[in-house]
């Protein structure tokens, strides 16, 4: 009889032991918050980003302390740093476009096809559109043209290029055919991005019978932007 009692009371103690375990780990489990996936790759972004934003501004500051020692180094020989401002504006005009350049690369002359039309052809097929115009200029930039222009017309990311009548209007001049294209860049590759046998300006002359002439040069000779850049919207982000 003695067994049985020992036996119940150790049997009652171990249940009183299972259910303050069960209440014991409830309670852990409720003090955890669970992430999901996308939380956590929302999190990782987030982290590469910072990252990212850490090393641009590491990049920054280490370009304005080479800066600041060559305007030492200028003070220390010259007396004026006047030299380096100088060459700093003229590094920005090179950029911008307000400079005349030179350099090898490729001069391209589109004009409008000379056949007769095809049965189901319109006569607007056999011309020469803004829209040819914009695509090659794209294919030239992908092959890595660092100047444009049209007919001497410097073009830049500000520039448009429309179709006015039989002319295109780029910078608000207007031409007539031919329309000349003038890249600087690697004068093999983007003469590859012309005469490719999947490339744009090889589908004018093959299909359309589109005139276009190009050739490479290790002096192409391009001008600067002769008007005024004027922002309405854009302004620097507060803070930066």
């Amino acid at each position: 009889m003695k067994s049985l009692y020992e036996k119940f009371v150790i049997l009652f103690m171990f249940l009183i032991l299972g259910f303050t375990i069960v209440l014991q780990f409830r309670n852990d489990v409720e003090d955890y918050s669970f992430v999901s996936l996308k939380t956590m790759s929302d999190l990782n972004g987030a982290i590469n980003k910072e990252r990212e934003e850490i090393g641009n501004l590491r990049g920054l500051i280490a370009s304005q302390e080479n800066k600041l020692k060559e305007y030492q180094r200028a003070l220390e020989e010259d007396g004026s740093i006047k030299e380096v401002l100088s060459n700093e504006i003229n590094t920005m005009k090179l950029i911008s476009g307000f400079m005349d350049v030179e350099g090898p690369g490729i001069i391209i002359k589109l004009s409008d096809s000379e056949r007769e039309l095809y049965e189901g052809e319109r006569p607007d097929d056999l011309v020469v559109h803004d829209g040819d115009v914009l695509t090659i200029l794209n294919d030239l930039k992908v092959a890595g043209a660092e100047v444009l222009s049209i007919n001497g017309q410097r073009f830049l990311n500000t520039s448009e290029v429309k179709c006015t009548g039989p002319t295109i209007t780029i910078n608000n001049y207007s031409y007539g055919q031919p329309f000349v294209i003038r890249a600087i860049g690697d004068p093999q590759t983007l003469d590859a991005a012309i005469k490719a046998p999947d490339s744009y300006a090889l589908g004018l002359t093959e299909i359309y019978g589109l005139n276009v002439e190009s050739y490479t040069s290790d002096k192409v000779r391009i001008s600067k932007y002769r008007g005024d850049i004027a922002f309405k919207y854009i302004k620097p982000m507060e803070g930066e």
